[in-house]
């Protein structure tokens, strides 16, 4: 299988790792799978809605997926609304969906992830 990926410089391998990370949160990805699935833009209440998280940890996933720029906000008077703005992200969750199903089991007993979130905390 051929894979034509960016060239793998130390920006680059950066950059990745922070698209990752943005999306490696389970309350971001939440966040952005509700916008996925939501035929309009959201605003935070909305978001806050259909998640049942609060509006600061909504608010603040935003920024982060705003800054990744996985998430485009529109202003309407007082408030904002979200949408996804990067089609490529939404194939990317579902290529890892495809990869998810195939081995859920080993995924979820990842040991060295699982250690690695434990030192984190």
């Amino acid at each position: 299988m051929s894979i034509n990926l960016l060239q793998s410089n130390d920006d680059v391998n950066e950059a990745r790792a922070n698209i990752f990370s943005a999306l490696g949160d389970p309350t971001r990805l939440r966040i952005f799978q509700t916008l996925v699935e939501s035929d309009e833009p959201l605003n935070v209440s909305e978001l806050c809605d259909r998640t049942g998280l609060g509006t600061n940890l909504v608010s603040h996933h935003l920024q982060c997926l705003k800054n990744c720029q996985l998430v485009d906000a529109e202003r309407d008077g007082r408030k904002k609304y979200y949408e996804v703005s990067r089609p490529e992200a939404v194939e990317m969750l579902s290529l890892a969906d495809d990869c998810i199903r195939q081995n859920i089991e080993s995924v979820l007993g990842c040991e060295v992830v699982t250690e690695a979130e434990t030192d984190e905390r």
